[in-house]
């Protein structure tokens, strides 16, 4: 029941913040897909660069989801400011 109460708790907080920090999309995303163990500094180059849109997946054998959310949390940017679309 503790670990069921947890989990409500999280997914509860993960779609509060999902939906406070939603930014528009912007016209054009930059792709994480097959960018292997250079994804983070490449989506930082991306950020550097003026992006403001990432696309990423839950599927291992092409994204790294963990490390474009580690170029996320470097780049200093706010979350707001962020378009994040993953599937």
């Amino acid at each position: 029941a503790a670990a069921a109460a947890a989990v409500s708790a999280a997914t509860a907080a993960a779609a509060s913040t999902s939906a406070s920090t939603t930014a528009s999309p912007p016209p054009i995303l930059y792709g994480t897909a097959w960018k292997r163990e250079r994804t983070c500094e490449l989506v930082l180059a991306a950020l550097r660069a003026g992006f403001r849109g990432i696309d990423t997946a839950c599927q291992p054998k092409h994204y790294d989801e963990a490390a474009v959310g580690a170029a996320l949390e470097t780049s200093g940017l706010r979350r707001a400011d962020l378009y994040v679309q993953t599937k």
